[in-house]
């Protein structure tokens, strides 16, 4: 496989522009190149406008001390680096309290190159992901229900997609100038056009702003798309200068045919984003080489950070649009809490380039906010011994945990300080 610097096969296509021939057919069998895409891949093409975004608030000092004085019943280090984390949800929130309302917000969206054989999982196992998530089915709605985390889902194109026919969903989800489908592969043509994304961060940034109006005060932002590891790849390599062969990982757990080909679509797919955008220009990033469910967590994380509302960082994906969100509204880095480091490097070094350190090495994965679903807890429990919590006062009350049945006739019920 070349390097870099190295474009990838191409030729002209009939309206002159040069666009690659390496295509693969479903799961990587070989085909003849498709007719040139709709969008524009030139190098020429203007940038993208900016997102016009309100500024970041800055950190409430005099909430951090107070969580600092408030914590200072506990044992000194009883909390260790949960205990900068408490300090940073009161400094970000504007006071210090226990979680009440986290919530899971599921982002559905179709990547082409699941077509090119670079994941372990067929490209229809997104739908399937999201139905499950909006039916409360499944591994991440069960985990979600222990945690006392709610689920909602942003259907970017899916659902509609597999069934046009279906009621209208519970949440009342926007879709006006977003795809039915998947995007286009990013190795030879744009994922998505201008008004695609412009539409996909504006409806994550609406998702942001629903969620938090309703009453949510910790977001976790999460995709489901098969697919989705090769553009955050691609993405990562763009705006941290890796390698193509670094920033390419195992993604679902793909054997090493997959990952040769993974590499080989982020490799190209590279060489187009350094022709077309700068690595600031975070529109013509997701355009290029992003795709509609990455542009929306781009957007609900940076609108998160402009609500005074935490949001949990915890893959690869959440990662590379954490650093897009805070390019697109400087500072929202404060609102972003890294729960885990990832089961890839690619994570860790979107993590560094942020500044951020994980709270956990847990080699988590998975999709749709599983590998953050298995860390909330411990931060619940981290906030119950700094704060307390009166019954029916856990996070998610009014999910299964409100009426926990299973409670210990002898557990605690009043918060005393001593008993640490």
């Amino acid at each position: 496989m070349t390097g870099t610097g190295c474009p990838p096969a191409t030729g002209p296509g009939p309206d002159g522009i040069l666009r690659s021939t390496r295509r693969h057919g479903p799961r990587g069998t070989s085909r003849e190149p498709d007719p040139p895409s709709t969008h524009d891949d030139r190098s020429g093409k203007a940038p993208m406008p900016p997102v016009d975004l309100p500024p970041v608030p800055a950190p409430d000092e005099a909430a951090l001390a107070a969580s600092r004085e408030h914590r200072s019943h506990l044992p000194s280090g009883a909390l260790g680096r949960w205990a900068e984390v408490l300090d940073q949800l009161a400094a970000v929130r504007g006071r210090g309290e226990a979680t009440r309302r986290p919530r899971l917000v599921v982002l559905a969206a179709e990547h082409g190159v699941a077509e090119l054989g670079v994941s372990a999982y067929e490209p229809s196992a997104t739908a399937s992901r999201a139905a499950a998530a909006r039916a409360g089915t499944g591994p991440v709605a069960a985990v979600a229900r222990a945690a006392g985390v709610g689920v909602v889902v942003g259907d970017l194109g899916v659902l509609s997609a597999t069934d046009p026919d279906a009621p209208e969903a519970e949440d009342h989800e926007e879709t006006d100038g977003l795809r039915v489908g998947p995007s286009d592969p990013i190795d030879a043509a744009d994922a998505l056009g201008e008004d695609e994304v412009t539409a996909a961060i504006a409806r994550g940034r609406a998702l942001a702003d629903r969620e938090i109006d309703s009453g949510a005060d910790f977001l976790v932002g999460a995709t489901c798309g098969v697919g989705v590891s090769t553009p955050s790849a691609v993405l990562l390599a763009a705006v941290t200068g890796m390698e193509p062969v670094d920033a390419t990982g195992r993604g679902s757990g793909i054997d090493d045919a997959a990952w040769i080909t993974k590499a080989g679509v982020v490799r190209d797919a590279l060489f187009r984003v350094r022709r077309a955008a700068t690595n600031a220009d975070v529109p013509t990033l997701l355009r290029v080489a992003g795709g509609a469910d990455l542009a929306a967590l781009t957007g609900l994380i940076a609108q998160a950070a402009v609500r005074r509302t935490p949001v949990a960082i915890h893959d690869l994906p959440s990662a590379v649009a954490a650093v897009l969100a805070h390019r697109l509204a400087p500072g929202a880095d404060t609102a972003m809490i890294a729960l885990t480091a990832g089961s890839d490097r690619g994570t860790r070094r979107a993590l560094k380039l942020l500044g951020l350190r994980p709270l956990t090495d847990w080699a988590t994965a998975g999709d749709s906010g599983l590998g953050a679903l298995l860390v909330l807890p411990t931060l619940w429990a981290a906030e119950t011994a700094a704060y307390g919590r009166s019954d029916g006062d856990d996070p998610g009350s009014g999910s299964a945990l409100e009426n926990d049945s299973a409670r210990s006739a002898h557990a605690v019920t009043a918060w005393d300080a001593e008993l640490l």
